[in-house]
Order: C-alpha cells, then structure tokens, then sequence
C-alpha cells in the first residue's frame, strides 16, 4: 500500500488512487488476466519493464508487460478493428475448407444391389 510522506508515495504506485484508473484496466487482479504469455524481448525491451517495477508503478514484471501490451493494443484500435473483418472470413473459409475435407474423407458408402 503506498502512503504519502512529505508530499510523496512511498510504496507500490499502483495503489495510488490517480493512478488505479489509469492502470487498473489492464493489471487489475480481479480482472481475468489468466491467460499466461511467454515472450522473448529485447534487453533494452526488459529493461524498461524493469524500470517500472522499480519506480513501485507496478509490482511485478507481468503487471509491467500487461499494462504495456494492454496499452499497446488500444492505440492500434484502428488497425483491429480493420484487421477483424478479414479474421472474420479467413475463420469462415477455413471452416468450410475443412468440411469439405472431412467429407471427401469420409468412406462413401456403397450401394448395395
């Protein structure tokens, strides 16, 4: 929990309410963030994940990576949001395409005399 001494926080900054709304979107712990990502970055990647941590704005490297991430998408918005109409259909055709395979699989059944 951070207090204020002497005008200023000591402790984790995310847990200063000016700051919560900002971060809790994308770190918030009652939030659904299950999903586990393994990323290879940069030193210089790490390293200012790193200086988040220290700075206590997040306490941990996966609240540092999240916030970046979340934040990272949501100024590409616009690219998503082109990019999902496309995603949209790729799925359609490639379900087609596997039924289509699935029932030239299939073993046709012989008709008896």
């Amino acid at each position: 929990m951070a207090k204020k001494i002497l005008g200023a926080y000591v402790g984790n900054l995310s847990d200063v309410p000016e700051l919560q709304n900002l971060l809790g979107r994308f770190v918030d712990k009652a939030s659904s963030r299950g999903n586990v990502v393994m990323a290879r970055l940069t030193d210089e990647a790490l390293a200012r994940i790193d200086q988040l941590v220290e700075a206590t704005i997040f306490s941990s490297r996966s609240e540092a990576a999240a916030f970046l991430i979340g934040v990272g998408i949501e100024s590409q918005k616009e690219l998503f949001d082109r990019l999902r109409a496309h995603t949209d259909q790729i799925r359609e055709l490639k379900e087609q395409l596997r039924k289509l395979a699935l029932d030239a699989l299939r073993p046709k059944e012989r008709k008896k005399k």
